[in-house]
């Protein structure tokens, strides 16, 4: 999602003459394709911030441009902000709002001299929101002035609503669809108690103990059907394939 330092002149190119058509494809390129775009003269309150932003996280990621006015006719007035804010006054803050899953990064631009003549002694922030079907859905930590914990906020053309029923069955396609489960794994070591049992009845282990038990059990009729040892030797090859995928290896 970061964008980088030569992207900057993109976005500059954008507060000059911009449009929804061009902040789109500015963004496709840069954080991949996003259809949701919201426009404010400058920063909402917090509560209203946050359920923006849990909206466009509900509803495949997007971005909230700071300092870009929309007229009553749609046209998109680049005026600035009176200052940069802080980010470290919008981060915290919202963390009270916003789960820790929910990604998103604010991008600052101040323009004291540029190419772009109706852009000096301007100023422009950027909050874009990563899309992470795998997390749907987002909801609010605590409720609020126009907040509420027990909402699912998605984007309905320019405005933050909460999800109907369709919306909602949407939201839960996209989850199920990204194949994550919320269940937790079997730590590390219990699936290698796991390996290491499966292996103690292979035949093919060369270990002394499991020898020795084998040289013990020659003497008596083989209980083992050869079905048996065929469904422990594939176990044991999956059981190992599932710790290498756990290790990322």
């Amino acid at each position: 999602m970061t964008i980088l330092k030569e992207q900057h002149e993109s976005f500059a190119r954008f507060f000059a003459s911009p449009t929804r058509e061009a902040l789109r494809e500015l963004l496709r390129r840069n954080i991949g394709e996003t259809d949701y775009l919201d426009f404010k003269a400058d920063w909402p309150a917090l509560p209203k911030l946050a359920r923006h932003i849990l909206a466009l996280a509900n509803t495949g990621g997007g971005a909230l441009v700071i300092g870009v006015a929309q007229e009553a006719d749609g046209a998109l007035v680049p005026r600035g902000m009176p200052a940069i804010k802080d980010k470290a006054l919008l981060i915290l803050p919202l963390s009270a709002y916003l789960p820790k899953m929910l990604q998103f990064e604010v991008l600052d631009f101040s323009f004291a001299a540029a190419e772009y003549q109706a852009l000096v002694g301007k100023s422009f922030q950027v909050l874009l929101v990563e899309d992470t079907p795998k997390e749907l859905p987002f909801l609010a930590l605590k409720d609020a002035d126009g907040l509420r914990t027990s909402a699912v906020y998605v984007r309905t053309g320019t405005t933050s609503t909460e999800a109907d029923h369709t919306q909602l069955q949407a939201i839960i396609n996209r989850r199920i669809e990204s194949g994550h489960s919320s269940q937790p794994s079997l730590e590390l070591d219990k699936h290698l108690a796991q390996l290491r049992v499966l292996d103690e009845h292979r035949c093919n282990n060369d270990s002394w103990i499991s020898e020795l038990l084998r040289e013990q059990s020659s003497r008596f009729d083989d209980g083992e059907s050869g079905d048996y040892r065929s469904f422990i030797e594939d176990a044991y090859e999956s059981k190992k394939q599932l710790i290498l995928h756990l290790l990322g290896l």
